[in-house]
């Protein structure tokens, strides 16, 4: 591309974010001054999985101030991720807007049914039943038989003290599955229980480690002569710029992206960061996320599979390396794929990850 062509693109992308700016974000406008209020932005994070899967359903996030009984719902739409995913990664969840002021309790409440894979590829449905505290002590979980939900209430939010909450402000809160400290008893057997662990972690400490971040939503609108896309993630509108995505890592994104905007499939987007007060994000890989059935597996050298999508009917696949297969990938088998690319020449979607899960089980990761 030469200057005069690339100035020109820049300068339609900077025109299409003052638009933005002058309407603000979505459903959640910026935070303002002298409201009270600042805005919340959630993102579940790990260090380190020694699992290939977590798959785990989180159903409500909660901030307490125990002094003054003030509470502040963050997340009460379930997402269900698999948490191994999210080593090094920190996935953007909720926006919401709470009182300033600190509060030094975060309620979790999650799904008791948990599904592991261990790193030789066996398979576990289990159960969370207890919890390891700071000091390493296990204590049992409080959850609820009927409705098969747990709740872990972490004290002193991060780096052991309060979660504060500024007026005006974006204020970044992670919530890290310390997978390292999860033992699992009985893997296999249908007694299997786990021990987990969750801490509470600042955008400094989310940052520190140069995390990526991550967030996953519906296309609202794609332009591909200027390498944009708009998504719309836990009710905020955001514009991704993936004209800087490497053509090498994924050949034919822009055939990509338009099989998902045809058929109403979802996005991943990998990026340095998510500026929440523009609404954008400079992306440096985009996946399109698909689940449903296989049928017409086949391994080297043809590398093939049919992905029997609900949504999008059939969609003809490709698992060559360096595709992440997690599982018995067999027909029939229940499976999320992320595909990252497309080769025109075999008229094939290709595969970067592909996890076999639980029949009817949909990630939001």
């Amino acid at each position: 591309m030469d200057k005069k062509n690339s100035f020109f693109k820049i300068g339609l992308i900077v025109a299409a974010l003052l638009q933005m700016l002058s309407c603000g974000v979505g459903d959640n406008p910026s935070p303002e001054a002298g409201s009270g209020r600042g805005s919340v932005a959630l993102f579940i994070t790990d260090n380190l999985s020694v699992y290939k899967q977590v798959v785990s359903s989180i159903t409500g996030v909660r901030l307490i101030n125990s002094g003054t009984g003030s509470i502040c719902t963050v997340l009460d739409n379930p997402v269900t991720l698999d948490i191994s995913n999210l080593a090094g990664l920190a996935q953007y969840t909720n926006l919401a807007e709470c009182p300033q002021g600190s509060y030094n309790r975060i309620d979790v409440d999650f799904r008791q049914a948990v599904h592991l894979m261990d790193q030789l590829g066996a398979a576990s449905d289990c159960a969370y039943t207890s919890y390891s505290n700071k000091r390493s002590e296990q204590l049992p979980l409080a959850c609820d038989p009927s409705t098969g939900i747990c709740t872990l209430s972490i004290n002193n939010a991060a780096r052991s003290v309060p979660f504060l909450v500024q007026e005006g402000r974006y204020n970044d809160l992670g919530i890290d599955f310390d997978l390292k400290q999860f033992i699992a008893t009985d893997f296999g057997n249908p007694a299997c229980v786990v021990n987990m662990k969750a801490v509470v972690v600042s955008a400094t400490d989310m940052n520190s480690n140069g995390r990526s971040h991550g967030v996953t939503g519906s296309m609202q609108g794609l332009d591909m002569a200027n390498g944009v896309f708009t998504m719309l993630a836990s009710g905020v509108t955001l514009t991704v710029d993936y004209s800087g995505v490497n053509s090498t890592l994924q050949p034919n994104l822009d055939t990509l992206l338009q099989m998902a905007w045809n058929s109403g499939l979802a996005v991943n987007v990998l990026t340095g960061g998510i500026d929440l007060k523009t609404g954008t994000i400079a992306a440096n890989r985009v996946f399109v996320k698909a689940s449903g059935t296989v049928s017409g597996v086949m391994d080297q050298p043809q590398w093939t599979f049919d992905l029997v999508s609900g949504v999008t009917g059939t969609i003809a696949g490709s698992h060559r390396t360096p595709a992440d297969v997690q599982g018995a990938f067999v027909n029939n088998a229940w499976v999320n794929v992320k595909f990252d690319g497309y080769d025109d020449k075999k008229a094939q979607y290709l595969a970067a990850s592909i996890e076999v899960l639980p029949a009817g089980t949909v990630l939001d990761d």
